[in-house]
């Protein structure tokens, strides 16, 4: 089986970074004392966090009046379903873990469609075999793309993707204000319809200055080689990446900037230009955030399920990701704010996506959205909910743009410590300039669960108006 190997070396700022620090190097055991070994493997938001598991398993009907989304001759159906919705952070001295899902088995009473699974799977875990020393890590991604975006997103124009991966890091420690890493990575990418499968392989090595107890500077150099299992339809690339990086948090905000180059060979196409990320973070009060997300990169569709599940969380949508075999200059920003006071919690985020693929240039495209949530608790026992998600996507070579609105009304009533009840209404209006790839659509849900709270799940399993994950 063929595999792909990633090289990633990131050699830290060594010295002093000014004429101030080199003058007071004499306090450098005194800032030592006070710097931690640096978690180069894990979100900022997520260390030292209390251990938790909370989410909800349910089951209930979903009616719909077009089950296959046309334009026209619609098709009403009932569908079963059952949801686990679940948020689980587990740290010790030796495991690390964190899960979040939301994914849906849905079987059609008809027998309009085959019944599947839906939505979005996001899992990490750390082994500490030694520990700050030696760790085995595991990490799996699951969600879905769609195969034709001249056509409505249905259960025949979806296939599910899933990207495992597993390997050793390597954690040393050069001085008390240098740090290394060296990590090892195999995975394998699993795409349900596509021709599309391939296996690959992290290397890396990390040396990162320590510049105060919540900053860090280093340098970093990658490249990455990619091999398909069908090489004939498609082929084999290699990309590369050198870039700085700053990370910093504070008592309100964080930050963390990527400054860089990188670029693809192997193709009959090749191109490069600036690596960019910037990820910042903001408490504007004890109720509110804000959140900042830009970045540009030479990405490809199996790394990009991974970068919007990052970036969207479990609110990923199918219709993000389309078939292709070839990487792409990726550019995307997005601006997300949060409150959350008492009985009331909103979200609204705004963001843009840009692909411009090296081979295939009928796949470039911008796509806009912008989703709205509100939730409130009405009574102890009951919570209502309302959502819009608007969504616009432009070809710059076909005729495939469209744009849609999703709308979502809900009401859920805790009968007991664990079980709930919630009824949700949820309404899908798309219209495009091919006639197959329009519709419009009412589903009316009604699910029994089982329900455990926690400080993430009700954040993380928002479902931001789609009753359908993966749809």
């Amino acid at each position: 089986m063929k595999w792909r190997l990633r090289v990633i070396v990131l050699i830290g700022c060594l010295g002093p970074l000014n004429l101030q620090a080199a003058e007071e190097s004499d306090q450098a055991p005194d800032l030592a004392e006070q710097v931690p070994l640096p978690d180069l493997n894990r979100p900022i938001d997520l260390r030292n966090q209390p251990n938790e598991i909370g989410g909800r398993i349910a089951a209930g009907v979903i009616e719909t009046d077009n089950v296959q989304r046309t334009a026209i001759d619609t098709m009403s159906d009932t569908i079963e379903e059952v949801e686990a919705d679940v948020a689980i952070h587990e740290q010790t001295r030796r495991i690390d873990a964190d899960v979040l899902s939301n994914l849906q088995y849905l079987n059609y009473a008809h027998h309009t469609y085959s019944s599947e699974v839906v939505g979005n799977f996001i899992g990490s875990g750390t082994f500490a075999v030694l520990p700050k020393e030696f760790e085995w890590v595991v990490e799996d991604n699951f969600g879905q793309q769609q195969l034709d975006p001249t056509t409505t997103v249905t259960p025949v124009n979806l296939e599910n993707i899933n990207y495992l991966s597993t390997g050793p890091n390597w954690l040393l420690t050069l001085s008390p204000l240098v740090h290394a890493q060296v990590s090892v990575r195999v995975s394998n990418v699993y795409y349900q319809t596509s021709d599309l499968n391939n296996n690959r392989g992290d290397a890396s090595v990390a040396l990162v200055r320590s510049l105060s107890a919540s900053s860090n500077a280093s340098v970093n150099v990658a490249a990455e080689r990619v091999l398909y299992q069908d090489d004939i339809a498609n082929p084999d690339y290699t990309t590369k990446e050198a870039y700085l990086r700053y990370d910093a948090q504070g008592a309100r905000s964080k930050l963390a900037v990527d400054l860089g180059y990188d670029d693809v060979g192997g193709l009959s196409s090749t191109g490069g230009g600036a690596l960019v990320h910037l990820d910042a973070t903001r408490v504007l009060s004890q109720s509110s955030h804000l959140d900042l997300s830009i970045g540009q990169d030479i990405s490809d569709n199996s790394n990009l399920l991974r970068q919007l599940q990052n970036l969207n969380g479990l609110a990923a949508n199918a219709a993000n990701l389309q078939r292709a075999n070839d990487p792409f200059v990726n550019r995307y920003a997005r601006l997300d704010w949060q409150f959350e006071h008492n009985r009331t919690s909103m979200n609204f985020d705004v963001a843009r996506y840009e692909e411009r693929h090296l081979e295939d240039s009928g796949l470039n495209q911008n796509r806009t959205q912008t989703d709205f949530a509100l939730r409130r608790n009405l009574a102890p026992a009951l919570t209502a909910s309302i959502g819009a998600t608007y969504a616009k996507s432009e070809y710059i070579s076909s005729a495939a743009n469209y744009h849609e609105v999703i709308a979502s009304a809900a009401l859920a009533w805790r009968f007991g410590r664990h079980l709930d009840v919630r009824a949700e209404y949820d309404r899908f209006d798309q219209r495009a300039e091919v006639a197959s790839n329009q519709f419009s659509e009412n589903r009316i849900g009604i699910t029994v669960g089982w329900q455990v709270d926690s400080t993430r799940s009700a954040a993380a399993l928002q479902r931001n108006g789609s009753g359908i994950p993966g749809l």
